[in-house]
């Protein structure tokens, strides 16, 4: 770290990482730990988010659980932390969604994506924001959202709600960009995660239709969250910031048939 440029450190900052018990939000957890930050990683799962902070220098990663769809125990977290120091990073990782045909997806599942994806989002993110970073006229928010954006069959809930957390994150950066608050959305492609195996679906075959030839790593999307979260970073807001090897600019090729 002491030999890191000045404009990728996060020296001195406090970022929250949510789901940051494993897959991308381990990986941007221990890489803004590893450039200076002091991190809190937020998650269900104490186990996991212990495991996150073990790998971590001793002092630079604290745990917190919490479930993000519960506002009284964003609340709790909240104040735990800020009674600490303000919030300076932002980075809502956690989410999920499952496969499924459009026509078949009920009124309860998508409800139930819609409220991890985009209502814990908007609801962490406009608090952390109240409470802490336009008080003090610096914040640095990323949102994990999703590629490709055109349609992806079995991902309906999650397509909408990946959309509507980028819609969001443009009118904050309008809002608050004054204020001195950034806001970006980082869209990676197929990522090669734990939650891929649970999927049972086989990387290898996956990476197939990806030009850059290969999935991507948690690392890899974490190192692009760490990027906007430096000084480097400090010009770049309202924007989703794609990084999926390709993913999002091609179609299957007949080729490969």
């Amino acid at each position: 770290m002491n030999d890191l440029p000045e404009a990728l450190s996060v020296s001195g900052r406090t970022a929250l990482v949510t789901g940051g018990g494993t897959g991308i939000g381990r990986a941007c957890a221990l890489t803004l730990s590893a450039r200076g930050a002091k991190v809190y990683v937020l998650g269900r799962t104490e186990a996991s988010l212990e495991q996150t902070q073990s790998m971590a220098a001793p002092g630079s990663i604290e745990t917190v659980v919490a479930d993000v769809r519960e506002s009284d125990q964003i609340d709790d977290a909240l104040q735990r932390i800020l009674a600490e120091g303000p919030l300076d990073i932002l980075v809502n990782n956690a989410g999920g969604q499952f496969i499924s045909a459009a026509e078949q997806i009920t009124p309860k599942g998508f409800r139930a994506v819609m409220r991890l994806n985009l209502d814990a989002t908007w609801y962490l993110t406009t608090q952390v924001a109240s409470l802490s970073m336009l008080a003090n006229g610096y914040g640095k928010v990323a949102c994990i959202t999703m590629t490709p954006s055109r349609g992806m069959p079995g991902m309906t809930h999650s397509s909408a709600s990946r959309a509507a957390v980028e819609s969001l994150v443009r009118t904050w950066a309008a809002e608050w960009a004054p204020r001195g608050v950034r806001t970006v959305a980082v869209a990676p492609g197929i990522v090669h995660t734990e939650a891929m195996e649970r999927y049972g679906i086989d990387p290898a075959q996956v990476a197939t239709v990806v030009p850059a030839g290969r999935l991507q790593t948690p690392q890899e999307v974490a190192e692009l969250v760490a990027f906007c979260a430096a000084p480097a970073g400090d010009y770049i807001t309202g924007t989703t910031l794609v990084a999926d090897g390709g993913l999002n600019v091609s179609a299957p090729s007949p080729l490969q048939a």
